[in-house]
């Protein structure tokens, strides 16, 4: 929530000031804004309306257009059938293998029948402008017959083509570049886009499949027929039911496609509209199914947001050139308003600034016998009773935190369990035993640190040397299953710290996220350093199982809680649990240094969890 004092406005009932801005807003503001946002909703929603209607007729006409060209080249890829009987048709040619039992097996008659044959492509290729090309491969020869032009080649591949084998219905291949089909064929003539109707030829009335023959159409057709469907803003494809591009006025990578094709295949009717909004395109998506025996097209057109409602945009301009009209007049009242009426009330919150900067005697000097200096006078007296108050509760949270400092330093202070490991430590050096001795020496080296009173803040390096001897025994708990990593930067090792402040979060690690395990040892990462604005970060991170996002979410409660008391479980364990617990690490934190140290969780990549000490230094430890 923010803070009156902070915007420059504090709300006065029943006063002059209250009232002129009420009338500014009730005449100016609201009605303007009112009437901008209802009209431009009702143009939005007619201009929603209207372009539906002509985008759904536009794709109507697009689709019968379509429709009507291909069923034109699928009738023209039937022209193979006719005149079944005659001799010397392309379907005879066929059915009685052509060169082997038509005519005697010379050379003159191979001639003759290779010259009948590319007459009846010649026939095919002619008789739709756009055809590229027209291959027609024969299955029991392996032939393969290519007419380009008014050339034809022909030649035999080392394994028949991949559509050889196909022997289902006519189809439609989508988009690619124009092939030689196997064939070595001179031409200057370049590649270029073509889609391709592929029909199989039987043996009627069986299902042996004689030939195939397939017909190259250039891809400017499609174009052309649907050039008229948009403009530049738009976009337009046809894509078949597999998701892959037939036609597209601008290049778009496949993915793309097949995110927003993945909806409007999915929709509930074939033809409609859908809206899409992602990082790609945010706009409405036009679409209409183009289905027939041979193929299954959809006719997709998107129209993004700001192509739709360029007119309403033009309507809410003119609305917001003329409002900004009004709201200046609004703005020069409002600014007689503040320095002619009210200028002690800017003084007041001159003085209410000072005071947020600390400056909590500050002479508050308005002598005037309205509201304003009523207010004054109230505050002076105010401020006196809160400065009284803050050097009180000051005082006490003094004595409380020495108080909390003594009693968690006097949390382990039994003497005899030190000297009682020394003569351990001897009799383990007796027999020789050094394993033993070393643990004895990590734990002596604990023991000392934690009963040693001399300090309540003490030098980063110390508290390292801490965790390293807590490390030492764990490592010899686990072996092999644990690696710890130590990283202090040369530069933070004299920096002073509360004591105790990396046990507690090292030790939460092996009470709450150490997963024993044989494939990955448990690793855990402590590093110190010195950032470029002087303040220490000390970031500790582990591989263990660390916490969900709910359980973040809660331990950031539960810190931010401060001293508040908190109900335990869950993942307010890991801020309490581990004997002096984060929270009062991080209230040492801010009693020493600064309050806006800050100690906060988060979550380890690939998995585990880390927590970061920010600590500001420009202020130094309160030692």
């Amino acid at each position: 929530m923010v803070d009156p004092s902070m915007s420059g406005f504090v709300p006065f009932k029943n006063t002059i000031r209250n009232r002129l801005m009420l009338l500014l807003l009730a005449a100016t503001i609201l009605p303007i804004t009112t009437s901008m946002i209802i009209s431009y909703n009702a143009t939005k929603s007619s201009v929603t309306e209207e372009s539906v209607a002509m985008n759904t007729r536009l794709l109507s006409l697009g689709k019968t257009n379509i429709v009507n060209y291909m069923n034109n080249i699928n009738q023209k890829s039937l022209a193979v059938y006719n005149a079944m009987n005659v001799p010397r048709s392309l379907y005879y040619l066929l059915e009685h293998d052509m060169e082997d039992e038509v005519f005697p097996n010379d050379l003159t008659d191979v001639i003759r029948n290779r010259n009948l044959l590319k007459d009846h492509l010649y026939n095919i290729y002619q008789s739709v402008q756009e055809f590229h090309q027209v291959r027609l491969y024969v299955v029991k020869t392996n032939a393969t017959y290519l007419l380009r032009n008014s050339d034809m080649k022909v030649g035999q591949t080392e394994k028949p083509p991949r559509d050889a084998e196909y022997t289902g219905k006519t189809s439609i291949e989508p988009t690619h570049l124009s092939h030689l089909y196997g064939l070595t064929f001179k031409t200057s003539q370049p590649e270029e886009p073509v889609f391709t109707l592929h029909r199989p030829i039987f043996r009627a009335p069986s299902d042996e499949l004689l030939a195939r023959l397939s017909i190259d159409v250039k891809l400017s057709v499609l174009q052309d027929l649907n050039r008229q469907l948009y403009d530049e803003a738009e976009r337009l494809y046809i894509v078949d039911k597999s998701g892959r591009v037939v036609l597209a006025s601008q290049e778009a990578k496949q993915e793309e496609v097949l995110e927003w094709f993945t909806k409007v295949r999915r929709a509930d009717s074939d033809s409609g509209y859908i809206d899409q909004k992602s990082s790609d395109f945010k706009g409405m998506i036009f679409y209409d199914r183009i289905q027939t025996d041979y193929m299954d097209w959809y006719l997709v057109k998107l129209s993004p947001y700001t192509h739709l409602y360029e007119r309403a945009g033009n309507i809410a301009r003119i609305n917001a050139g003329v409002s900004i009209g009004f709201l200046a007049i609004a703005v020069l009242a409002t600014l007689y308003v503040s320095l002619r009426i009210t200028r002690p009330l800017q003084r007041l919150i001159g003085y209410v600034n000072k005071i947020e900067t600390g400056h909590l005697n500050v002479n508050i000097d308005i002598q005037s016998n309205d509201e304003i200096g009523l207010l004054a006078r109230r505050f002076r007296s105010m401020m006196q009773t809160i400065n009284n108050l803050i050097l009180k509760e000051y005082r006490l949270e003094i004595a409380s935190k020495t108080n909390q400092l003594k009693a968690l330093q006097a949390q382990v202070n039994p003497h005899f369990l030190y000297n009682a490991m020394q003569s351990i430590g001897t009799v383990a050096l007796q027999h020789k035993d050094m394993q033993v001795y070393s643990l004895l020496t990590s734990l002596g080296k604990m023991m000392r640190y934690q009963m040693s009173t001399e300090s309540a803040v003490v030098e980063l390096s110390r508290e390292f040397e801490y965790v390293q001897a807590y490390l030492d025994l764990q490592k010899q708990r686990f072996d092999t299953g644990l690696e710890a990593t130590l990283r202090i930067d040369p530069r933070t090792k004299g920096v002073f710290v509360p004591k105790m402040i990396l046990q507690p979060i090292v030790e939460n690690f092996f009470k709450h996220g150490f997963v024993p395990s044989e494939a990955e040892p448990a690793r855990l990462l402590l590093v110190s350093e010195l950032l470029p604005d002087g303040s220490l970060s000390i970031r500790i991170e582990d591989n263990g199982k660390g916490m969900t996002e709910a359980q973040l979410d809660a331990a950031a409660q539960a810190l931010a809680a401060g001293d508040q008391p908190l109900t335990q479980g869950g993942a307010v364990a890991h801020i309490d649990e581990g004997g002096i617990g984060l929270r009062n690490v991080l209230s040492r934190l801010r009693l020493h240094f600064h309050p806006s140290s800050t100690l906060e969780l988060y979550a380890a990549h690939p998995h585990g969890l880390g927590v970061l000490m920010h600590i500001p230094l420009e202020e130094g430890a309160v030692l």
